[in-house]
């Protein structure tokens, strides 16, 4: 039997199935809607203008709602307390404290270093934003349901996901920590040859006679540490293909917390520079921007609000395809 419906009756099936969506959504939308680098930027600047000592006496006068480029933060301080070790490092401004990390190198997309105080500005806006989209992430990704993080190129699951057509790569890369690889009990393969490569050496790492990667999933030991490595057609071991869940959601590793949506202020170079007690140390790039995978679902379904959360954050939104 074929049913058949009027305009009407899809229109009211679109709205429901929109408000069903709003709200699953609902609490990364919220926190999109009010990044916390606008308060950041505000702190930063009482501190450095006004009668402070530090920080905390700046956050604890933050007693009232505040508004910002149109935006109402009814709880400032609330907002800044998960942030506050990041912002007591602007504390080295006024000679209340010594830094607690050693900054990298930092230059502009002219190869000219930054002056000192910027470059801890940027670092400081690095490391929070990351905090922040980590968190925004995991408010998103979850009810939305896609597993192209979790499977190999062109799996099963690839048009379930979202994503059509064929791809290029060969496999994909999770990259692990020590501590991390015993949550998948599956083969390793950790060579003298392995652990002189990583997995994008040329000529690639061969098993046998084969490719690494035409071998069926597995733990590698490569020169830069453990991955998972994902083939053709393969799916994470803890991926549940009934329910599309991950079984090990709440220890799962770092890097799938990591966000669809990066910050981007500072780049890593393969450069290193010298300190001037002779200690070498990594060169970033400053590029002030946001960098949201394309691939992934809720990044393209709330673009819009993924473009003005940066916007109110001060930088720059960059749309791009990791998958292809």
């Amino acid at each position: 039997m074929v049913a058949f419906f009027s305009e009407d009756e899809l229109h009211d099936m679109v709205l429901k199935m929109d408000a069903v969506e709003e709200t699953i959504f609902a609490n990364g939308l919220a926190r999109l809607k009010k990044p916390v680098l606008p308060l950041v930027n505000m702190v930063q600047f009482l501190y450095l203008t006004g009668p402070f000592a530090t920080m905390d006496e700046v956050i604890s006068r933050l007693t009232k709602s505040v508004e910002l480029e149109g935006v109402v933060f009814e709880n400032p301080q609330e907002m800044l307390r998960p942030y506050t070790a990041y912002l007591q490092e602007f504390e080295v401004l006024k000679g209340k404290k010594r830094l607690s990390v050693s900054l990298p190198f930092i230059i502009n997309e002219k190869q000219e270093p930054v002056a000192k105080r910027q470059a801890l500005e940027l670092w400081i806006k690095q490391q929070i934003l990351s905090q922040e989209l980590e968190t925004i992430n995991s408010m998103l990704c979850e009810p939305c349901g896609c597993v192209l993080c979790c499977t190999g190129p062109n799996s099963e699951f690839d048009e379930s996901s979202g994503f059509k057509g064929e791809m290029k790569q060969r496999f994909f890369e999770i990259p692990l920590t020590e501590s991390e690889i015993d949550l998948f009990p599956i083969d390793r393969v950790d060579t003298s040859q392995s652990r002189t490569m990583t997995a994008h050496s040329e000529p690639s790492l061969r098993i046998g006679q084969k490719l690494f990667y035409r071998h069926d999933m597995a733990l590698y030991h490569w020169r830069t540490g453990w991955s998972l490595i994902l083939p053709e057609g393969a799916a994470c071991p803890h991926l549940l293909a009934d329910t599309r869940k991950c079984r090990v959601y709440a220890e799962r590793p770092a890097v799938c917390r990591k966000p669809q949506i990066f910050a981007y202020v500072l780049e890593k170079t393969a450069d290193v520079a010298k300190r001037s007690d002779g200690a070498a140390i990594p060169v970033h790039m400053a590029r002030n921007k946001v960098l949201a995978i394309w691939d992934c679902l809720y990044v393209r379904k709330f673009q819009d609000a993924i473009g003005s959360y940066v916007e109110m954050s001060g930088l720059e939104p960059v749309f791009k395809k990791s998958k292809t």
